[in-house]
């Protein structure tokens, strides 16, 4: 704000917005704002009201009317490198890259050479997946600011992103030189450690999770003691609660069939995966994630068991086979494909997007040119676009029944194969032990590890890797060949 010219502060009459800066170093947004009205009430085009105005909305997260304001005193002084900078960071809140790299760049061609502002165009770019770009201007803002602890995280994103995992370590550390207790960069050094197999580091520092405040982690409120493997469970109940997605809930509920015989354990999951979980042969109680626990002693998050069972690379509790279809499911399924003689193939292409960065998803007509014509297909998809359907109706070898979790498992069953990107499907199949082929971006998520075409976690998975961003073409092409093999 002080890098505003005084004079473009003149075209009105001086207001006193000190009750506005006062209201904002106490952190209480909500007064300033309304001060800021009061003070546009009289004067509408005070552009230090404006800009306060802005800040106080951004705090509050109304970044809508944040960037009214800003629009509104953009008018008044465009040439004023603060408000462009003011519009950059709040478009980056919006998760508008593109938009705020072109905010950005005109505020630091308008004057603004800070640190703040090198950092900004860094995340824009960030966002864009422009990593080399990214990575110059990370390093410009650490050459004006060395100890600017949010461009080590994201350099350290960088070189994550561009699998540079040991660069990438070097970063986070660096960050925690300046702050230990920083979260973002505790957070991100976990998955770089679990990508490279270094779970006994990795896995404790996964815990940082609860303390993320960007993370959409499903919290539960226990009277119970958490349980993280130190206690004796013995005649004791537990609550397993799924505290990730689906495919989290997949991969980590195999650690319910190791506790021991006198330890009762209730699974609270999901709606979609009671079935399922239920069908395990487990002696459990399985509840939906919004029904009260019975009374228990102990309670762990699904995803915090291979902590509490000190899981190593090399200790990975892998099964053929945990989960089992409906019965009713499999045999209709199996039926409706008995007389088929040809190899039947699950294809899985859309994600949850929940990659903020390295998006795992694959066009289905990119994926096709790589598929044997001469098999038929099963679309896994819970719904299908209007591209899909113009598919589906020009090639009579595919089918798509949009099925649920518990019909998707059945139908996995009666496939000889599954192709799929990294999402709950390709956990689905391959914990129902069927021979699964996962699709995965150039960065990969810390499970899939690094390099490697096989998963410790996984029997039946094979891994297909990018060999860079966004380009399936590459590792389809290599990947052909085996896809001409699968047989039934």
């Amino acid at each position: 704000m002080d890098d505003i010219n005084r004079s473009d502060l003149d075209n009105g009459q001086q207001l006193d917005t000190s009750l506005v800066v006062n209201c904002l170093q106490k952190g209480d947004a909500k007064l300033a704002l309304q001060h800021c009205h009061d003070l546009l009430a009289r004067d509408p085009q005070h552009i230090q009201t404006l800009l306060f105005a802005a800040l106080a909305s951004r705090s509050l997260r109304w970044l809508d009317d944040a960037l009214d304001f800003i629009n509104r005193a953009m008018v008044l002084a465009p040439k004023q490198p603060a408000i462009h900078s003011l519009m950059g960071d709040i478009l980056l809140m919006q998760k508008r890259p593109e938009p705020a790299l072109e905010a950005l760049l005109k505020a630091h061609h308008l004057g603004d050479s800070s640190a703040q502002i090198n950092f900004n165009i860094g995340s824009a770019y960030l966002g864009l997946a422009a990593f080399n770009d990214a990575k110059i201007y990370f390093s410009k803002a650490l050459s004006i600011n060395p100890q600017m602890v949010a461009a080590h995280v994201n350099n350290g994103l960088v070189e994550h992103s561009l699998m540079k995992l040991e660069a990438a370590l070097d970063c986070f550390d660096a960050a925690l030189c300046i702050d230990p207790d920083n979260v973002d960069a505790q957070w991100n050094k976990s998955h770089v450690l679990l990508t490279l197999g270094n779970y006994d580091e990795g896995i404790p520092l996964y815990e940082t999770r609860w303390a993320h405040s960007q993370l959409s982690l499903k919290k539960r409120e226990f009277d119970s003691q958490l349980w993280l493997g130190h206690e004796d469970l013995s005649g004791k109940t537990i609550v397993l609660f799924a505290d990730g997605g689906f495919g989290d809930t997949v991969q980590f509920i195999r650690y319910a069939k190791l506790f021991n015989s006198d330890v009762r354990v209730i699974i609270q999951c999901q709606l979609p995966l009671v079935d399922l979980i239920k069908g395990m042969g487990l002696e459990a109680v399985v509840i939906t994630t919004g029904e009260a626990a019975p009374p228990h002693d102990f309670h762990c998050p699904l995803m915090s068991l291979p902590l509490a069972f000190k899981t190593t690379l090399n200790s990975v509790p892998a099964f053929d086979q945990y989960l089992r279809a409906d019965s009713n499911l499999s045999k209709f399924w199996a039926d409706a494909f008995k007389n088929s003689k040809i190899p039947k193939i699950g294809v899985m292409v859309e994600g949850s997007n929940s990659f903020s960065v390295d998006q795992r998803g694959i066009l289905l007509s990119e994926l096709v040119q790589f598929l044997p014509e001469s098999f038929s297909y099963v679309l896994l998809h819970k719904n299908t676009s209007d591209e899909d359907r113009a598919f589906l109706s020009n090639n009579d070898n595919w089918i798509s029944p949009c099925p649920n979790f518990s019909e998707a498992a059945a139908i996995c069953e009666a496939l000889d194969h599954v192709i799929s990107i990294d999402t709950s499907i390709a956990h689905l199949s391959a914990a129902l032990g069927v021979p699964t082929t996962i699709l995965l971006p150039f960065r990969p998520d810390w499970r899939w590890g690094y390099q490697q075409s096989k998963t410790p976690w996984y029997p039946s998975a094979k891994l297909v890797r990018q060999t860079k961003h966004g380009d399936w073409r590459e590792a389809l092409s290599n990947w052909h060949n085996d896809c001409l093999k699968i047989r039934r």
